[in-house]
């Protein structure tokens, strides 16, 4: 926000899955609607929106001067690339008010071929202090959404010195990890959460010594009290979660934020009283203050509490013929919308009730609590599941869309491809005629304590980052080292810098850099602020920038980066496709890494120097680090057998990480290059994602 501005009343944006959410949400006081399509968005269970449905959706939405904003913001493979720059076409045809985006890659496609799209930061690049939503700013972006992390004074002062608009969610379900750096679905299963595709596992029960309980389930946030604080810091919109919610849920909490965003300060108390008893007739988790209240960690964790939203309205006893017996605990209709949850706490896919009978079959017009009913519905559930009333029957549903393109007669036109994408395609891939296969081989190493580093330095390592906190960077303050040595160490950036400590290290940053420390990794896109003006730089982009097809490779070129490494999700297939077609810059692979699945700030209820399990019998090792807490799997990474194919492929610089993991458990330097060396991993490792499907 600039100085001297006039404090406007924030924009209140809401989301939307489906047409009568939409409707519900543009009818209830929303300035602004969030929606994604069936391509690339990252709430792929929500129903979304086809491009032809959009341009019903836009005019229709204008009309009541309510804005439409795309979320664009899974991230891109390298293979999706040519579908990207299509729907890059179509939706700058239709003039969209803003696109989401988390991937690298679109900003650098849209501010070249694109520049009538706003382009906007999902929470998922993890912007959480103000050089992060300046160095956006540079990159083109008009908006940024904060991440959800973040105290009223954070935002405050983030607000104040950012040099673009900043956005911030005020209502919805909060992650256990910061958005953007969770890899827990996409380690366990495939399942990327940056891609839509999180299947929760933060929701299960697991089991530490004898204690049980959800202990990474965070109960659901409500800003609705600190409305009066955040619409004098002068953040643009503030905004509500729920893309996947019913239209009943959206039409509730629309008009409860409506109402307090409106109140005058004199009229507060009584339109908070409204809107909380507006927000009662909602199904949702356990509402809490969120990170805006005190003590986040004892009142955000639910570890008592199942993670399911909803209202739990009874068990599955038993599953015949397609009918499910249940013992209600609450009424239900034909038309409810229920979630099933197994009985480790999983989340099922949700199914709507088609009918209710008596266990003699006898049709029912509803089922009453205390009754045991015979429920029919498209949902595959079993004995012991539980069953969340998630929405309740609907009598507009089929209307909506009638009622939008009876009063929308001519949808917007569009086009469906992009003419110039064979020309772009070729622009992204490397010109220069030599081959990574034809580089000799480099191995770089991540250490994070000083005495790795220098026993790494008496190896063969070409180069060594060391992890840069505030103890190593003061510790080696102190040491005079020769230049040659120099020149084969880097730092290695963390991916989370809290505000208050951002000059700290703007300052230690620029003091390396003028004492002739040139090699930096950067894991979050803030990092190139800081570095902003410093000379001679060889910067590293690290794996949490998410880097995973040639137009994000680009994107990191133009900020100065000289090499990249790839997002650690990514596949065999990838690579191969990466190889055939050579980005622009050097690719790094990460051939050994024990990344944090979780990286959060709230501290769970458990004991760090106990593995605790999922009832799938999975280890997991919590660490607590400073503020943060750090959860990993109990084995890393290590594609050390895979090298053969990967030198086969053409790859020559290979990274391995022994910077992060649960404590005591990464391999020394010298131990790690010989397993290197021989090509071999030892039991137990984890290949990620190397032999699935992008």
């Amino acid at each position: 926000m600039k100085a001297g501005e006039p404090v406007k009343t924030p924009a209140l944006l809401a989301p939307a899955g489906n047409g009568e959410s939409f409707a519900a949400a543009v009818e209830s006081g929303a300035d602004a609607v969030y929606l994604g399509l069936k391509l690339l968005s990252a709430r792929t269970s929500a129903t979304n929106f086809s491009l032809d449905e959009l341009a019903f959706l836009i005019p229709y939405a204008h009309k009541r001067g309510v804005s439409v904003y795309v979320a664009l913001n899974s991230l891109v493979t390298a293979v999706e690339i040519p579908s990207l720059l299509n729907l890059l076409q179509s939706l700058a045809d239709l003039g969209v008010d803003g696109l989401i985006a988390q991937d690298p890659g679109v900003f650098y496609l849209a501010r070249r071929f694109f520049k009538e799209l706003p382009l906007h930061a999902s929470t998922l690049m993890t912007v959480h202090n103000h050089a992060g939503v300046n160095q956006l700013a540079r990159m083109g972006v008009a908006r940024v959404v904060l991440a959800r992390e973040l105290t009223l004074e954070e935002i405050a002062t983030i607000t104040a010195r950012s040099q673009v608009e900043v956005e911030v969610f005020v209502h919805g379900a909060l992650c256990y990890s910061f958005s953007g750096l969770c890899l827990a679905s996409s380690f366990r299963g495939g399942h990327s959460g940056l891609q839509g595709r999180c299947v929760q596992p933060c929701r299960l029960r697991f089991r530490q010594g004898r204690r049980e309980g959800f202990f990474l389930s965070c109960s659901d946030f409500c800003g609705l009290p600190f409305l009066p604080r955040i619409k004098k810091m002068g953040v643009a919109a503030v905004k509500i979660e729920g893309r996947m919610k019913p239209a009943d849920y959206i039409a509730q909490v629309v008009k409860a934020y409506r109402r307090v965003l409106d109140a005058e300060e004199k009229d507060g108390d009584a339109a908070l009283d409204e809107a909380r008893e507006m927000l009662s007739r909602t199904f949702s988790r356990r509402l809490t203050s969120g990170f805006l209240g005190p003590d986040p960690s004892s009142r955000v964790l639910s570890p008592h509490r199942s993670g399911s939203s909803g209202l739990w309205v009874g068990t599955v006893k038993n599953v015949t013929e397609g009918k499910l017996e249940v013992s209600l605990r609450h009424p239900l209709a034909p038309g409810d919308r229920l979630r099933p949850e197994t009985l480790e706490g999983r989340e099922k896919r949700g199914m709507t009730v088609a009918g209710i009978h008596s266990r003699r079959g006898e049709p029912l017009p509803e089922g009453k609590a205390g009754e045991t009913v015979l429920i029919t519905g498209r949902g595959d559930c079993v004995p012991g599941d539980r069953l969340f009333k998630v929405a309740a029957k609907s009598a507009t549903a089929g209307n909506v869309w009638r009622k939008i393109k009876g009063e929308v007669s001519d949808p917007l036109p569009y086009r469906k491809t992009f003419r110039d994408c064979a020309e772009v395609l070729d622009e992204l891939i490397r010109p220069s005629q030599v081959s990574p296969g034809e580089q000799p081989e480099v191995v770089i190493l991540k250490v994070s304590r000083v005495v790795d580093l220098l026993e790494a330095l008496r190896s063969e390592f070409h180069r060594v980052y060391l992890t840069a906190t505030r103890l190593n960077l003061e510790a080696m303050s102190r040491k005079n080292l020769p230049a040659k040595m120099l020149r084969r160490i880097g730092w290695s950036l963390p991916a989370i810098i809290p505000e208050k400590s951002v000059e700290y290290w703007r300052a230690a940053l620029g003091w390396y850099s003028k004492k002739g420390w040139k090699a930096w990794e950067v894991n979050n896109w803030g990092h190139l602020d800081l570095l902003a003006g410093e000379q001679a730089l060889e910067l590293m982009a690290g794996c949490r920038l998410n880097v995973r097809n040639h137009a994000a490779v680009r994107e990191a070129a133009c900020w100065g980066c000289a090499s990249v490494v790839f997002s650690l999700e990514i596949t065999k297939i990838e690579l191969e496709h990466f190889a055939a077609h050579p980005p622009v810059l050097d690719p790094i692979i990460a051939v050994y890494a024990w990344p944090a699945l979780f990286t959060s700030r709230l501290q769970p209820s458990l004991r760090e120097e106990k593995p605790f399990f999922s009832q799938r019998k999975e280890a997991y090792h919590y660490c607590r680090q400073g503020d943060l807490a750090t959860i990993y799997a109990d084995s890393p990474m290590n594609w050390f057998g895979k090298l053969h194919e990967l030198r086969a492929m053409g790859y020559r610089r290979f990274l391995l990480d022994i910077a992060d993991g649960p404590a005591g458990l990464p391999p020394n330097p010298s131990t790690l290059l010989r397993g290197y060396q021989r090509a071999g991993a030892d039991e137990p490792y984890s290949l990620f994602n190397y032999e699935r499907n992008p």
